[in-house]
């Protein structure tokens, strides 16, 4: 869940819906926590809205950031162009690249 930044050496919180369980820990525990600290993202104070103005464009670096679209533009068209650049692997603070993990 904490990745290094490979530019900034910045310590990030990767959450979101990636988050499918955490290692060791049972699943209404590890729920739980996953919970606290995506509150912990969300809250106002640790967000950017943007005010989109005709002729915007809105670049983030996903390795340091977590999109959340709000639907708070009642009637009004919304277009999305996304494009996802391949990048580099995780690297825990501990040093480790991430690595695919699933259950059998």
């Amino acid at each position: 869940m904490v990745r290094v930044h490979p530019e900034s050496g910045e310590k990030t919180l990767v959450l979101g819906h990636f988050i499918i369980g955490l290692d060791g820990f049972p699943t209404r525990e590890a729920n739980a926590l996953v919970d606290i600290l995506q509150g912990y993202i969300t809250q106002v104070e640790n967000t950017v809205t943007w005010r989109w103005e005709e002729g915007d464009v809105a670049i983030w670096d996903n390795r340091a950031t977590q999109h959340y679209a709000p639907a708070d533009f009642d009637q009004q068209a919304r277009e999305l162009r996304r494009i996802t650049v391949k990048g580099d692997v995780p690297i825990s603070i501990d040093g480790r690249k991430s690595q695919f993990v699933h259950k059998p």
